[in-house]
């Protein structure tokens, strides 16, 4: 019964603590291209009292050589592997993440205080191309919203991007022009006529295919029901046959 009433105020204390506090995003991430290069825009990251930050560059898979940190008066670095200027006797300099941690500011002859300061990475790619990623630091009081940022590596995202496969694009052609058949032997047999709106209707319904669209969202745009569209392929296939029988 002790446990019972104890356990309680634990849960109505957990029950008042803010939903935005609870589901608050673990990591912020940031494209490439808004931290290095010609386009890029001086991303602000905040250090929290008690609580680090850590900037990932695992995901773009490019190795940190070099770090500054332009004011250590009140924010510590370190890094998951060694870099010169950091570590002593490091033959093989290289990391992939940066951890930053808050402390009571010291006062370090010949620096100013300030409330930001800037934090220069070097990085370098697998094929040995070097990028320039800048960060302002700012010390934050308030509520902790993150507790990493990630680097996205946008651009390649873009590049890599699926392409229609040639074999899809191939089956397309040949579903239009199984319904374009299709419409022919209609025409013939005297159930369609090119002037009526049906025909205007399947004509709309190719190009919705030849746009891209699947035959559920083309049949729908153009107000074409899919059984139709069904029994024009047939048609078209039985005409085939029926060549193909004569030709034999």
């Amino acid at each position: 019964m002790k446990k019972f009433l104890i356990g309680i105020p634990l849960a109505l204390a957990f029950a008042c603590v803010p939903l935005s506090t609870i589901a608050a995003p673990v990591v912020r991430t940031i494209k490439q291209t808004q931290a290095s290069g010609t386009q890029a825009k001086l991303q602000t990251i905040n250090i929290w009292n008690g609580h680090g930050v850590a900037i990932s560059f695992y995901e773009i898979g490019e190795t940190i050589k070099k770090v500054w940190l332009d004011d250590p008066s009140q924010i510590l670095l370190d890094t998951d592997g060694c870099l010169s200027g950091l570590d002593q006797n490091c033959s093989s300099p290289g990391a992939g993440l940066i951890h930053l941690r808050r402390i009571k500011r010291v006062n370090i002859p010949g620096i100013p205080q300030t409330s930001t300061t800037l934090l220069t990475v070097i990085t370098q790619s697998s094929s040995g191309e070097r990028k320039a990623y800048s960060f302002r630091l700012a010390t934050s009081n308030s509520t902790p919203k993150y507790s990493q940022v990630t680097i996205l590596n946008d651009v390649a995202r873009e590049q890599t991007a699926p392409k229609p496969q040639l074999q899809s694009l191939v089956k397309t052609q040949q579903t239009i022009n199984q319904i374009r058949g299709g419409i022919v032997v209609a025409i013939k047999s005297g159930w369609i006529l090119q002037q009526d709106e049906l025909h205007q209707r399947l004509q709309e319904l190719i190009g919705y295919i030849q746009a891209g669209d699947d035959i559920s969202t083309a049949t729908n745009k153009a107000s074409v029901s899919q059984d139709l569209v069904n029994k024009l392929i047939a048609l078209n296939n039985n005409s085939d046959n029926l060549r193909q029988g004569n030709s034999l």
